[in-house]
């Protein structure tokens, strides 16, 4: 059974990650703010966590018991998401190799962030997850 606060957290942050990144793009704020796509990218880590713990059951039957084993799987789901994403964006050429440290350094940030706001997505689903099992 999908835990239903959990669901509606998620698809709340996720709507807030669409809207902020729509108005980033028409803004060009990814491009004249050099701390939004910090933001977004914390953000959408966070989103991504809640969504493996919310779909982990549906999709594994493998059972995660401990707080440690939560936060591994919403941490590598996180990890996962974000390494695709950075091939998303060199596939469309959204960002180019050819920029050099400027690349590298744009995507060890996405990603330092996209796993911090994994960890803090995944101690917030998981105080979610205990207070619907009182």
């Amino acid at each position: 059974m999908i835990d239903v606060r959990l669901f509606r957290r998620t698809f709340i942050l996720l709507f807030i990650v669409a809207v902020l990144n729509l108005l980033a793009t028409q803004l060009y704020l990814y491009w004249t703010t050099w701390w939004f796509d910090m933001v977004v990218h914390f953000l959408a880590g966070g989103v991504v966590a809640m969504a493996t713990l919310l779909f982990w059951p549906h999709i594994n039957k493998v059972k995660i018991h401990t707080t440690s084993q939560i936060i591994f799987v919403a941490i590598m789901g996180t990890i996962i998401i974000g390494l695709l994403w950075e091939i998303y964006e060199l596939y469309f050429h959204i960002t180019f190799l050819s920029d050099g440290i400027m690349y590298t350094t744009d995507t060890i940030s996405d990603l330092l962030m996209d796993i911090s706001g994994g960890f803090v997505g995944a101690v917030y689903s998981l105080k979610l997850i205990k207070v619907n099992e009182k």
